[in-house]
């Protein structure tokens, strides 16, 4: 069982996974008018984001990073609506690199928590 996969290889198993679906409306969606009834333009349905968080070693940080820095990703994903996994094209934002806990005065052994948002195209 794997969570992630990025164009075709497979990510470490993150310690935090969560999966958003949500609709995209029109701008002409709302409670715009005297009746207060609202009137919703759904211009597409379930655009899927997936929060992530790892902790790795120093020596893994780079190999994550690179995997994450194209443009266009294609995900493999867990999905918790269908119980299975799903293939979309998403891009990775607001990558961040926290320093986690420094083993043996060594960079490569210490750890790191790596988080993004994985955001469907």
């Amino acid at each position: 069982m794997y969570f992630l996969k990025i164009n075709g290889a497979q990510l470490p198993v993150p310690y935090y996974y969560s999966v958003t679906s949500r609709d995209i409306e029109s701008s002409d969606s709302g409670r715009s008018d005297e009746t207060g009834v609202m009137h919703r333009n759904r211009v597409r349905h379930s655009v899927r984001t997936c929060d992530v968080k790892w902790r790795i070693p120093g020596s893994g940080l780079g190999e994550l990073n690179v995997k994450l820095a194209d443009a266009l990703l294609r995900v493999s994903m867990l999905d918790p609506a269908t119980g299975g996994y799903v293939e979309l094209d998403m891009y990775a934002k607001d990558i961040r690199s926290d320093f986690y806990q420094h083993q043996n005065a060594n960079e490569l052994t210490s750890w790191w928590e790596i988080s993004c948002r994985l955001e469907e195209f």
